[in-house]
């Protein structure tokens, strides 16, 4: 978890270098520090773990891939939570993930192997 901070800013660096527009470029670091909390807190539980960044430029947009090998943890999978719904009957937790997928513009997961790999994606055209 005290890592989490650098490899933000480290991710927001080579974005910014990549021409990631700044308010793109803040969607970018709130989803990959949203992921990267969740998977310190919850695949590797009672132990401590790795986390793996990487950042890939295509053809109008960035792709951060982001793996670990703790719990498998499907988040393409996860029901979006009723935010609609008065808070009394809404189930804890689920936010982040709508975080993820609402500041991304493509999000997916892979299990390969041991190592769960998701996959953010924003496009670099200024909007």
């Amino acid at each position: 978890m005290e890592e989490v901070q650098r490899v933000v800013a480290f991710v927001a660096d080579l974005a910014a270098g990549a021409g990631l527009g700044a308010e793109k470029g803040k969607r970018l670091e709130l989803a990959i520090e949203e992921w990267i909390v969740n998977v310190c807190k919850y695949s590797y539980p009672g132990a401590g773990g790795t986390v793996e960044v990487a950042l890939h430029k295509g053809r109008g947009n960035l792709q951060v891939d982001i793996a670990d090998e703790g719990l498998p943890f499907d988040l393409t999978a996860t029901a979006e939570p009723d935010v609609a719904a008065p808070l009394a009957e809404r189930q804890p937790g689920g936010l982040g993930l709508l975080v993820i997928r609402r500041m991304m513009d493509e999000v997916g997961y892979v299990r390969d192997g041991r190592r769960n790999i998701v996959t953010l994606t924003i496009s670099t055209a200024q909007s």
